[in-house]
């Protein structure tokens, strides 16, 4: 064979065997996808609790469909227990009671961590505030829609019956105690706690599995999406249905967002929503909405109701609130977008 023959049909070998192994490659990668996506094919159970509808998508190799029910049933134990309106749940007790009560494990702890985050957003977040919840008509907005804005009288009365400093909670001996007339709302918090109780379950029955669970808006991340990729979170535009303002990109933790567009009437022409400021007992003003990614959804659903209510001081918010475990996107009264630097981690695609 000629020299320039045999260096062309080496050139052709190597060509043959370079598209060979892109081809193998190729192929590999397919049937890797292939594999790993039928390693998580994800259950979806939809139901109403917590005063809202609720989704859980999880993949388990223990039974995803079971896991999912188990999830969503204790979710719904949760809600019943804590529930403001229902006359038989352990939080009604709790509030028509003018003497200490005895605490279970669970009430303690959700209770100590709802005053906890008081004392660190210096008040803005308030688990105390049931009187003024009521004396707005907030707790019954889903039945019907309040007619009449509460009198200042009204408002200044009632401030006095509300407000975390009327919460006596002795830590030594596991008991509350309510004064002037205080009733609590765990709206803020309680939603939180019962997405993390289907997460810890969940991890406990299969410590591999994957998926979310979502409550009004509020995810906790179960794991990666088939393993490996981010579960894509939108950034709801209060002003705009079916906008979004930013995505936020999450293989795990939890994000929580309170907004304006949840329970709110109009009365001539202005909007009241149920978000009230502790400080005046009006809706607070400032933001459209309050959005936090943090490690677990209690921290999420707490702080979000807090920077909501601290969006004046959004500046404070976004720079100090990840110091408290949350990352933080205010969208502000004229729709401007103000958040924490770590937040910018979330919404970059990996």
């Amino acid at each position: 064979m000629r020299k320039k023959d045999r260096e062309s049909f080496l050139r052709t070998n190597r060509l043959l065997f370079i598209l060979l192994f892109i081809g193998l490659a190729i192929i590999f990668s397919l049937t890797a996808a292939v594999f790993v996506r039928s390693k998580h094919n994800y259950y979806e159970y939809d139901g109403f609790t917590l005063g809202t509808y609720c989704r859980i998508v999880v993949s388990s190799k223990k039974g995803s469909k079971s896991l999912a029910e188990i999830m969503f049933d204790e979710m719904d134990r949760i809600y019943k227990k804590y529930n403001l309106n229902d006359e038989n749940s352990f939080l009604s007790k709790i509030n028509a009671s003018r003497d200490w009560v005895d605490l279970d494990e669970e009430t303690f702890v959700l209770l100590d961590a709802a005053v906890k985050f008081s004392e660190i957003t210096s008040g803005a977040f308030d688990p105390a505030l049931g009187n003024l919840i009521e004396l707005w008509g907030f707790n019954k907005i889903a039945e019907h829609s309040p007619e009449t804005v509460p009198s200042k009288f009204d408002i200044a009365e009632t401030l006095k019956k509300s407000g975390v400093r009327n919460v006596e909670l002795d830590r030594s001996t596991r008991r509350i105690r309510l004064l002037n007339g205080v009733k609590l709302d765990l709206g803020g918090i309680a939603k939180g706690y019962a997405l993390d109780r289907a997460y810890q379950i969940a991890k406990e029955i299969d410590p591999e599995c994957t998926g979310f669970v979502e409550a009004g808006g509020d995810i906790r991340i179960l794991g990666p999406k088939f393993g490996s990729r981010p579960w894509v979170v939108g950034v709801k535009d209060p002003r705009k249905a079916d906008s979004v303002v930013t995505y936020l990109y999450l293989t795990e933790g939890a994000v929580a967002t309170s907004g304006d567009y949840e329970r709110y009437f109009i009365l001539d022409n202005v909007r009241y929503h149920h978000i009230l400021s502790p400080e005046t007992g009006y809706p607070a003003q400032g933001a459209q909405s309050a959005t936090v990614v943090a490690k677990d959804a209690v921290t999420a659903d707490a702080l979000s109701t807090a920077a909501f209510v601290m969006a004046k001081d959004w500046e404070y918010v976004v720079l100090e609130y990840p110091k408290f475990g949350g990352s933080v996107l205010i969208i502000t009264e004229d729709g401007s977008v103000c958040r924490s630097p770590s937040m910018r981690v979330y919404e970059q695609a990996k």
